[in-house]
């Protein structure tokens, strides 16, 4: 009987673990292609690919469809094996102005591009966003697509892309490779995009001088690159040192052995071992070959040189440089507070910090205001990228632009967002300038930037040519009264400032971690310098007289594409795809069927079966559920969808039969709309107006609008937000009882991640009853129906009780703890820890002669694990102490959510 109950327990804790990682496998594509704001598609339907795209991109699809077509055959042969679902690619119209894209296979084979990459044209090292994307992201969908053990085939093809499902006690992974880490597939993929002639992240001098900054200092080691860590430098690691690593491996194996290696991962039914596919793939692990890695860069780059100098500031973030008149700024931060304006006085040599709430971007000084390139929503149905000021709005005359700066004479230098999305199209006064490979430094009248043809960088005034290096990496960045140009680009071991001058190269420091540059005068500078834990600031003296041209970093550009394809500019071709206007309800298909078996002493032998469904864009999905056990069946059909301003949703549940229906409905439903209403700055605001008929209770069914407002700053990697200010209204009407009320909530963040709370909450009902379940609901855990506004949760209540006014208040302290333990094979990490306090006093009108007053206290700590070193698994263990009920003192364990 014990061990009946151990392996029950064990059984209950590992589904609800499982469960954890497939809603969050699943929510992440939601979430993610979430942003593609409302606008009309178009949908160009092929044997192997779909294309989804606003009209003003359908001029680069066909060439981009023929380009990404040679991409995949060329996977083909070296991950080895064809793609075994049809694949759709979206494109986002420019009202998603954001610079990223992403590969899923859940709920489908497919991968959505946005077109705001010109912001980051230094940092890629690429001339094409958009080919950067479809050799990026077509990595990823021929990594995690491969089933190569009959477990994960069969289940695929019975179950669909489930990331996760049982037959029993056995989980069964329809895509196992969804499991591989991230720093294997980001990395893969970066090494796989630095091939294809078009530069990449490999070619940069930063990324270089990074990955090399952390071999030295030892801080490549298994537990720090496989988990998701909360130290510098964060997520970029899987990029970038990833991304070198991947390099090192094909300089060792080759890149049909490294590309395939996705293919023997899937192999495993239980996707969990990397050193075992490692050692069947290569013969050696993991951990051996990063050991490997580490000593080969070490080796290959002994003489890299850190810059010294007097240390201005150090941070966690790192935005370009730039100077006014007198005064260098730039943005600084530790990514768990609002970033500060880092100031430099070059006459008297003084710094000074100025704070506010800035997007974190290049910072520009504007009629002594000062704003960052960024983007951000600024309506409910428009992402833009633009300046923002200090509390997040957007500076008019500056959206859809990555702004350069002005000219002596006042003419706006800028990228246009929106034309940029294939290569950067560079506008000075409103027309068309020019194409530009790099940021453009702006001097009196005079623009300096780089062009890029092949491996051949050169360097431009104006449109007249001053000089040429090989290589991708370089951008100007600053210019002296004499004419002299200085720009940065690689040295041997990283990233290094060099000075031209009538064709004259000259590298004026020997720093090998230098990633920005700006002159005091003739002998100094404030450099921007990279290292294993951040940024650093430094005033530097010059040092003149070494003649060297920018260092050439060789990658085989071994991708075996037609060369004139290689070099099309997507926007060359004239004849456009055969389309047709994109219904979001039209493409709505099956995805997925999700099943689980359990067994209860109530119950008996029970099943569980959902079958999803959903449309490439993910603006409409639908279920319809099924479940019996011996205690009742239910079937159910739900229905939402985001496709217009207006999202709205329903669901429907049918109870065909149940031992004890005395208490439960043989239908239930639940419809809901919601409104988003602002969208500006850190402002947002929504109305939902919603009706719900639960099938589990006879009695309750409320109809009510609310209405949010808010007011959220959470800055990088912050558990908590930084500054909040909420309030939430409604109105609600549950049969003949009228309830209203709201909540206000205060939050804001104190020194060395500290945070404090206050929050009071007012409900009124003008009748409570509750056998009937009428009045505002006092329940000991959150309600189950979404729509019912009208109820508070007391943690020190063991049943929910019915009151006809309530009124709480709060006052919150947690302070967060950055202690990390990090292990690359136990599967259980720990990332950081928080230690809170609440006090909630609850004046509660149970009805008109019964009033009572409450004190709750509540004493806790979070643990914030990591489960297969990338799942965040917060567990909470807190203490409650309410001296007016029956239990005084309750402990309870939580695992997710949020203080």
């Amino acid at each position: 009987m014990i061990l009946y109950r151990l392996l029950n327990f064990f059984n209950t804790i590992l589904r609800l673990i499982m469960k954890f990682i497939s809603l969050l496998l699943c929510s992440i594509s939601v979430m993610t292609a979430s942003v593609v704001t409302p606008d009309d598609y178009l949908m160009s339907t092929d044997k192997e690919v779909d294309y989804i795209y606003p009209e003003e991109y359908a001029p680069l699809m066909p060439n981009m469809k023929a380009y990404q077509k040679e991409v995949m055959q060329e996977y083909e042969k070296e991950f080895g094996f064809k793609l075994d679902d049809k694949m759709s690619v979206g494109v986002a119209s420019s009202n998603n102005q954001i610079a990223n894209a992403f590969s899923t296979q859940i709920p489908f084979n497919m991968q959505v591009f946005y077109g705001a990459g010109v912001g980051y044209v230094d940092y890629f090292s690429t001339t094409s966003w958009l080919k950067t994307l479809v050799i990026h992201e077509t990595a990823h969908n021929f990594q995690l697509n491969p089933k190569e053990n009959f477990v994960s085939k069969t289940s695929h093809k019975i179950l669909g892309n489930n990331p996760i499902s049982f037959l029993g006690l056995f989980p069964l992974f329809a895509v196992p490779n969804v499991l591989e880490n991230s720093f294997i597939l980001e990395g893969n993929a970066v090494m796989n995009e630095s091939r294809f002639g078009n530069g990449g992240r490999l070619f940069s001098g930063y990324a270089l001088a990074e990955v090399v900054a952390m071999a030295k200092a030892g801080v490549i080691r298994p537990e720090l690159m496989y988990n998701a860590t909360l130290e510098f430098p964060y997520g970029e690691k899987a990029y970038l040192v990833g991304g070198f690593f991947q390099q090192f491996l094909v300089e060792k194996y080759g890149l049909e052995k490294v590309n395939g290696y996705f293919k023997t991962f899937s192999t495993q039914p239980l996707p969990f071992f990397t050193s075992a596919m490692f050692k069947k793939q290569y013969g050696k692990s993991f951990k051996v070959l990063l050991k490997e890695f580490v000593d080969a860069l070490k080796d290959k780059h002994n003489g890299f040189t850190p810059t010294q100098g007097e240390l201005l500031a150090r941070s966690q973030i790192f935005t370009p440089l730039n100077k006014k008149d007198n005064e260098i700024y730039t943005l600084i931060g530790d990514r768990k507070s609002a970033p500060k304006v880092l100031k430099f006085n070059c006459q008297n040599m003084t710094k000074s910090l100025e704070e506010g709430s800035w997007r974190v971007g290049e910072l520009f000084k504007i009629n002594n205001r000062y704003y960052s390139e960024a983007s951000a929503q600024t309506s409910p149905v428009k992402i833009t990228m633009g300046l923002f000021d200090s509390d997040g709005f957007l500076k008019k005359g500056f959206e859809g632009q990555v702004f350069q700066g002005f000219t002596q004479s006042g003419k706006k230098v800028y990228f246009d967002v929106a034309k940029s999305i294939e290569s950067p199209q560079l506008y000075v006064d409103g027309k068309f300038y020019t194409q530009s490979h790099s940021s453009v430094y702006i001097d009196g009248e005079d623009l300096y930037y780089f062009k890029q043809e092949g491996e051949k960088r050169t360097l431009y005034k104006n449109k007249t040519a001053l000089f040429s290096f090989e290589g991708h990496y370089g951008f100007v960045s600053d210019v002296d009264r004499a004419g002299v140009v200085y720009f940065i680009a690689s040295s041997k071991d990283g990233s290094s400032v060099y000075s031209v001058k009538n064709g004259q190269i000259e590298r004026v420091k020997s720093s090998d971690d230098i990633i920005d540059f700006k002159l005091l005068d003739n002998h100094q500078a404030l450099v921007a310098t990279i290292d294993a834990y951040g940024y650093a600031y430094r005033q530097i003296k010059l040092n003149r007289g070494e003649f060297s041209t920018p260092y050439k970093i060789n990658i085989p550009q071994n991708a075996l594409m037609n060369s004139s394809l290689r070099k099309r500019d997507f926007l060359t071709h004239s004849k456009l795809l055969e389309a047709e206007d994109y219904n979001a309800i039209k493409e709505l298909k099956y995805s997925s069927l999700g099943q689980a078996l359990s067994y209860g002493s109530y119950t008996g032998f029970g099943i569980d079966l959902q079958a999803n469904f959903a449309d490439p864009l993910l603006q409409n999905s639908a279920t319809a559920t099924f479940s019996h056990n011996d205690a009742r069946e239910i079937v159910g059909l739900a229905y939402e969808n985001s496709a217009y301003r207006l999202n709205y949703g329903g669901a429907i549940y049918g109870v065909l039969n149940h031992k004890d229906n005395a208490s439960q409905r043989n239908v239930g439903y639940d419809v809901y709309a919601n409104l988003p209403l602002m969208a500006s700055g850190y402002w947002r605001a929504d109305a939902t107006l919603a009706y719900t008929k639960d099938y589990d209770t006879i009695y309750r069914e409320p109809l009510t609008l609310s209405l949010n407002i808010l007011n959220a700053k959470q800055f990088g990697l912050s558990k908590y937000v930084n500054s909040l200010n909420a309030l939430e209204i409604f109105g609600s009407k549950d049969r003949e009882v009228n309830m209203f009320g709201g909540t206000y909530h205060f939050k804001h963040d104190l020194v060395g991640q500290s945070y404090v709370g206050v929050k009071a909450s007012y409900f009124k009902s003008n009748s409570v009853n509750s056998l009937e379940e009428k009045g505002i609901a006092l329940r000991d855990g959150l309600s189950a129906l979404q729509s019912d506004n009208a109820s508070l949760d007391i943690p020190s209540f063991s049943t929910t009780r019915y009151a006809q006014e309530v009124k709480m208040a709060e006052l919150s302290l947690s302070k967060v703890f950055d202690g990390s333990l990090y292990f690359f094979s136990f599967p259980l990490s720990l990332q950081r820890e928080t230690l809170y306090a609440k006090q909630r006093i609850y004046d509660i009108d149970f009805s008109k002669t019964l009033q009572q007053t409450y004190y709750e206290s509540t004493l806790g700590t979070t643990f914030d694990f990591l489960f297969l070193n990338q799942f965040s698994l917060p567990m909470s263990l807190e203490w409650i102490h309410n001296q007016e009920v029956e239990e005084q003192n309750q402990v309870r364990v939580l695992f997710g959510g949020s203080f």
